[in-house]
């Protein structure tokens, strides 16, 4: 691992503490819908900061299965928010 590799790691590590502790202040703080959709939101850039440089998937050689590993999570995304659309529409 290089000077330049660790630095980047260690980064994203605090950017990633930083994202989760920005997640708990939005559920503690915000509305239910509102939450939900922050959360989410955020949930997808943590995922992405993961896959991209503690799996080392950031070059292009790995296209393919970044890709695949963040549409993976955007459909996740999209399926929870349309259930929590659904849930806010049902309870008026």
């Amino acid at each position: 691992m290089t000077e330049g590799s660790a630095h980047r790691l260690a980064r994203t590590w605090l950017i990633l503490l930083a994202l989760t502790g920005a997640s708990v202040l939005i559920v503690r703080f915000g509305g239910a819908t509102t939450a939900i959709a922050f959360v989410l939101g955020l949930a997808v850039l943590k995922a992405r900061l993961v896959i991209l440089d503690f799996m080392g998937l950031r070059g292009d050689g790995e296209a393919v299965i970044r890709r695949a590993l963040l549409g993976w999570c955007l459909i996740l995304m999209c399926g929870a928010a349309a259930k929590a659309i659904a849930l806010a529409m049902a309870a008026g």
